[in-house]
């Protein structure tokens, strides 16, 4: 139904270029394909530097472990000549002793010592080759360090490359006019992995929230991109109405984030836990957020979009009835449920999925105490930003309140599953 309502409000999207001739409006649309051509190149070169650095991991760990066998048997070497030696000198030592009886003490005592020094002594062989192990040994080391450095060279390169496509926005003319789900490509699950699992934290046990569970120890399966032109038009046309409003300046950026976990306290910038969208040149506070949610209600969004009028069904609604999210995707695991997923049939971890998305929060406004009848933001914000207890909140961990559909672009659906040592608040309830 939603999508039926969305279909005569597409017009719309060509008010700003009422009194244009048909010349200038295909004039600029040519250059949004251009500039959407030119990301693409971008992204593209990103992947291939990407190809060329695994490419040299996996020749550095190849030699590494060349150097590692050749180690081993030249320690195996070591250890048979040693055995040798040792065997040798011991039974001549007691050829010694059974004809000592027949000879003087002093021979007796100078053979003793003979047989010592010669215990002592390392035969020439024997030490080049201990030094020629030595040798590899720490050329081995140096191949591995430079290998892990290569991998981590890799991974920056794919989370960046991947960062700049989750970012782009396509021109709506490439995407499908119904949603469209497909496995994301190599770069962007590297991405969303990163920014799923950089983003777990502590909280609070279910049973007794004195007490704090582990980091959730979750490994992603699968991460799949979504595409809706539907939604890519709402989602633009609102954006471009807030930067008229701003009158192309930025919003203030968002405050710092302070958190109490257990006792301590930490204090973060902003912009190092919250994934910005840096691509429009204006800052909108354009963020990358995590939504949990049935895999019922996850199908509902990806048929018609976030609807805030539904929100707080079954979780309630603590800051009114808007669609929620956090930039701490574990704080979405207790409200993504387990339907249609349940368990691994290998390991039995509990399986789920949440959705990442793509959302402007414009001016916020920074919500201390609790406002279940809340609607919409208060005047000149447009979102609501629920502070934690560490900020004067009511929260643990920071929560994103958005009021109206336009303003979330979603964009990729991320399944993981439990570990089977695991100990987060969902596993432990």
């Amino acid at each position: 139904d939603d999508c039926k309502q969305e279909i005569p409000e597409e017009p719309a999207m060509c008010d700003k270029g009422v009194g244009k001739s048909m010349e200038e409006l295909m004039e600029e649309n040519a250059k949004f394909k251009q500039l959407s051509d030119t990301q693409q190149q971008l992204i593209a070169t990103l992947q291939a530097q990407l190809r060329a650095q695994e490419v040299d991991t996996e020749s550095l760990r190849q030699l590494a472990a060349w150097q590692e066998k050749a180690m081993i048997s030249m320690r195996d070497q070591v250890q048979t000549q040693s055995s040798s030696e040792d065997e040798k000198r011991w039974r001549n030592a007691s050829n010694g002793d059974v004809e000592e009886d027949g000879r003087d003490r002093k021979e007796t005592v100078h053979q003793v010592h003979t047989v010592h020094a010669a215990k002592n002594g390392t035969p020439k062989s024997l030490d080049k080759l201990k030094s020629k192990l030595a040798k590899m040994s720490t050329e081995t080391t140096l191949y591995r360090e430079q290998a892990d450095a290569h991998a981590m060279t890799a991974l920056a390169t794919a989370v960046r490359a991947g960062w700049k496509a989750a970012c782009v926005l396509p021109h709506d003319s490439t995407l499908p006019s119904q949603t469209s789900v497909s496995p994301a490509d190599r770069t962007e699950f590297s991405f969303v992995e990163w920014l799923f699992t950089r983003s777990l934290v502590r909280h609070r046990q279910a049973k007794d929230p004195s007490l704090w569970c582990p980091v959730p120890r979750v490994k992603v399966l699968h991460v799949e991109k979504i595409e809706n032109r539907t939604f890519l038009k709402r989602y633009v046309q609102r954006r471009e109405e807030l930067f008229e409003e701003r009158a192309g300046h930025s919003c203030d950026p968002l405050r710092d984030i302070k958190t109490w976990i257990g006792k301590s306290m930490t204090v973060r910038r902003s912009i190092e836990e919250v994934c910005r969208c840096s691509d429009s040149g204006v800052n909108l506070n354009e963020v990358l957020l995590f939504h949990g949610s049935t895999h019922g209600k996850i199908n509902g969004i990806l048929n018609s979009g976030f609807d805030p009028r539904y929100a707080g069904l079954g979780t309630g609604a603590m800051f009114g009835q808007g669609s929620y999210f956090a930039h701490n995707a574990s704080k979405c695991f207790r409200y993504a449920g387990d339907d249609g997923f349940r368990t691994s049939s290998e390991t039995g971890g509990l399986r789920q999925c949440v959705l990442l998305v793509r959302a402007f929060l414009g001016n916020p406004h920074y919500q201390e105490h609790m406002c279940p009848d809340r609607r919409m933001p208060p005047a000149n914000t447009h979102s609501v930003v629920a502070l934690t207890k560490a900020e004067g909140g009511c929260v643990d961990h920071r929560e994103y309140v958005l009021y109206e559909k336009a303003a979330i672009l979603p964009l990729y659906i991320i399944e993981f599953e439990h570990l089977p040592d695991c100990e987060c608040l969902v596993c432990c309830a």
